[in-house]
């Protein structure tokens, strides 16, 4: 029996947020509730004007809170990649949810095709260059 002796691979999950408190809670939790077990899960807050910041404190060390002024959703993402630590960086808007098995299917197709710059799910498009996984909302009609 071959033994597998590769490293588990840490898939980043980062969450920008603007004002979305009545969404991002749901959002983190998707994100915690991953079935593969090294995820870290960093919360970016922009700025927002509503109780947003309450809720991402509410979840103390399950998460890496992130707090900025007002830079827009690019500088968002740009401040949770410089506190991430993982190999993978997956994106997620605060209004949106991640399926529980998302980690654990982009590490399993990055093993299996290392060659890949990037892959398409009906769920959306994922670009694995430089380790860095982006999901992009398609248009119901493609």
């Amino acid at each position: 029996m071959a033994v597998n002796n590769t490293p588990p691979l840490v898939v980043s999950i980062v969450i920008n947020n603007y004002n979305y408190a009545s969404f991002v809670g749901q959002a983190i939790d998707s994100a915690l509730n991953q079935s593969y077990g090294k995820v870290e899960v960093i919360v970016v807050d922009d700025g927002s004007k509503d109780n947003s910041r309450d809720i991402i404190n509410s979840y103390g060390d399950k998460i890496v809170p992130v707090f900025q002024a007002n830079g827009g959703q690019a500088a968002a993402f740009n401040a949770g990649f410089a506190h991430s630590s993982g190999d993978i960086i997956c994106l997620l808007d605060a209004d949106d949810l991640v399926l529980q098995n998302r980690a654990e299917q982009v590490v399993n197709m990055f093993r299996q095709h290392p060659e890949i710059d990037w892959f398409r799910t009906h769920f959306g498009i994922f670009f694995l260059s430089y380790r860095l996984c982006i999901a992009i909302k398609l248009p119901q009609n493609i």
